[in-house]
């Protein structure tokens, strides 16, 4: 019994059924396949393999430089770390050595600070260097228009403007 398909339009108000033939198929001739040349032996085969899968003198050659340049790399890698590392312990070391200096540094000034007061100054200026307080008129203001500090080479005008 043959298969029919059937088109159906609808609209209007009665439905149309016509049917359509199958199509048959039509067969493409299958593509003729190429036997595979016999004269390929199988060593000839088994050498291009070995071949193209094997070591040759450049990819080795190739090999051993990348090689020895990681090599290399690594070494002068470490050598820089373990500068860095010694000099890192070097600036620890002067860092603590300043700190202890600074430390006998505080001491010295605060025992220098609390060596003399400002009654054992004035004695020993009083009683051994003869050293006096000023009198009233004796102190004279200079005003120096040339700099911060004054150098005295010859006595100070008794006059001032």
């Amino acid at each position: 019994m043959a298969s029919r398909n059937y088109y159906i339009e609808e609209g209007g108000a009665v439905r149309k059924v016509e049917a359509f033939p199958k199509r048959e198929r039509v067969r493409r001739p299958e593509p003729v396949r190429k036997k595979k040349r016999a004269s390929k032996t199988y060593k000839k085969a088994a050498k291009e393999a070995q071949k193209s899968a094997g070591f040759d003198l450049k990819y080795t050659l190739i090999l051993a430089v990348m090689v020895l340049a990681v090599v290399v790399s690594c070494v002068v890698m470490l050598s820089v770390q373990s500068s860095v590392e010694s000099k890192e312990k070097r600036i620890e070391s002067l860092q603590e050595e300043l700190q202890d200096i600074q430390a006998d540094n505080a001491a010295f000034e605060n025992k220098l600070n609390s060596m003399y007061s400002l009654e054992d100054v004035y004695t020993i200026a009083t009683g051994e260097l003869g050293m006096v307080y000023s009198e009233n008129g004796q102190i004279r203001y200079y005003e120096n228009e040339q700099g911060d500090y004054v150098k005295q080479y010859s006595d100070v005008p008794e006059t001032t403007n």
